[in-house]
Parts: C-alpha cells; structure tokens; sequence
C-alpha cells in the first residue's frame, strides 16, 4: 500500500494514463454519473435545463435543426439529442454507456422522437456520414489527450457535409486560473459515489501552468478492490483552440458565448467553438 500511496502523489507527465471508460463502465459509477447528470440542481456532469435550452435555441437560429441531420457524439442521457429532435432533426447520439443510452431510448420512446442512439466510442467506431451538424458538449473535447483531439477533429471533418459545422465547448483559461492544488483524504469521498459500500478515497489535484492542463487523480481503496481514476482537462485561450482546429484543415474557426451564441466577452466560462471543413 505504501508504493501505492508514494506512487498517488507523483505528478504524472500530461495525459499519461487514460481512465476514462470506468466512469461509464463500472455499474455503480456509471448509475451516479447518470445521476449527476440529471440532477437540475448541480452542474457537475451536466449543465442545466436553462442553459441546455438556450445554446439549443442559437443552434438552431443559426443552423436550422428542422430536417438537419446532426449527430452528438458523447450524448449521455439525450439531455441535447431529445432537444435537436423536438425542433425537427434528423438525430444520432452516440455514447459508449449503455446505462445512459437505456435512459434516453427509454425517455425517446415515451416522447416518440425517432432518435438513433448508439453505443459506440466515437473514437474507435465509425461516425455517421453526411451530417449537417455535428455536437460535443460539456467539455469532452478539453479531456483529450492531444493526438485524441487531432483524431476526432480528422474524423468529424470527414463526417460532415461541405457546408456542415461542428459545434463543441472547451473551458477557459480563466476558469483554470482559479484552480488550485489540493489533496484530500476521506472515508466515502463524495458521499458514496466511487462505490456502493464502504471505501477511503483519495483526491489529489495536480496543474501545469504551462500547458494550462488539470488533473484531478482520484485512488479509492474498497474491501474488495483498489483503483484509480484520471480526470484530465485542457483548458484554452480563443487563439489556442483557434490553431487547433485549423491545423486539423478546417477553413473557418469562429468563437461563440456557449449560452447566446453572441460574441464571448471572456472571463471564467466555457465558450463555444463553431469549426467549419
């Protein structure tokens, strides 16, 4: 245990070690991530209604949904898909937890949206082709590793028609300036979420200022089982995400305020990146 405890506490090199998929695949993480993600009174895995309905509405002004085919890669419980479907699209959501996906077929079916939700990693799987539109919400971009981001912009330039968009968020630079460091020791971290019985948990928050990257590294030690989780994120300046896209050769770049589509005046806040091939 005491290598295991040493070894928490170093700083990892940047995107290293890649856990994603155990938040979506262990049954107990995966039933709290879907909690958290409709859980109106939170915004720690998802945005609230109130903020999903208008980035929704300037989508929509500005790339008319009725009739669109549009795909949201990382679609969780269909909080955006059942949206872009009630204003007339033509939708894909595609996610690789099969709990969320069970959750938004269930709440498509009683809304009688003819969504085509599939479990799939859009990393690895095939997108959908000749898509007007294409989403990634909440950040999922800025929890790449970079030749992760440079793949899934190559892949969705591919899917997308001459004139289509692919319309994600990333966080800022000022949202990473009021990180800090910290380390936490706890019984039952987060109040039950990393496992159903007893277990210690352990967060520990690294920075790197110089690449503006974040990691919350989380060990939790159960009866039964050790394990740990990396929670990477890239945080951005308009010109950096901006030399991104356009170096995977999309031809415009523009940036948009997430919530009303206008121009974003800065400051700690997600903004909107609009790429076009």
């Amino acid at each position: 245990m005491y290598e295991t405890l040493a070894d928490f506490l170093v700083r990892p090199a940047p995107f290293s070690v890649s856990t994603t998929e155990l938040l979506w695949t262990d049954p107990h993480i995966a039933d709290e991530m879907l909690r958290f993600h409709l859980d109106e009174t939170s915004d720690l895995a998802s945005r609230r209604a109130s903020a999903i309905d208008a980035f929704v509405g300037w989508l929509d002004r500005r790339f008319p949904l009725a009739g669109a085919a549009i795909t949201d890669l990382g679609c969780g419980p269909g909080l955006y898909t059942s949206r872009y479907a009630k204003r007339g699209a033509l939708v894909t959501g595609l996610d690789f937890s099969a709990n969320s996906l069970a959750y938004a077929s269930k709440a498509a079916k009683a809304a009688n949206f003819p969504i085509d939700y599939r479990q799939a990693d859009y990393l690895r799987d095939d997108l959908p082709g000749d898509q007007d539109v294409v989403t990634m919400i909440y950040g999922d971009f800025c929890a790449m590793a970079p030749n992760k981001r440079r793949l899934i912009l190559d892949k969705i330039r591919a899917a997308l028609k001459p004139n289509g968009v692919f319309v994600f968020d990333v966080f800022s630079t000022g949202m990473f300036e009021n990180l800090r460091e910290e380390r936490i020791f706890e019984n039952r971290l987060m109040g039950g979420f990393w496992a159903a019985g007893d277990y210690v948990g352990f967060k520990a928050t690294f920075l790197y200022p110089s690449e503006a990257i974040g990691l919350d590294r989380y060990l939790i030690a159960t009866p039964d089982r050790t394990f740990q989780v990396y929670n990477w994120m890239q945080y951005y300046t308009p010109a950096a995400i901006i030399e991104e896209v356009r170096a995977a050769a999309y031809s415009a770049v523009e940036i948009a305020d997430f919530a009303t589509g206008g121009s974003w005046r800065g400051g700690a806040t997600a903004f909107a990146v609009i790429a076009r091939p």
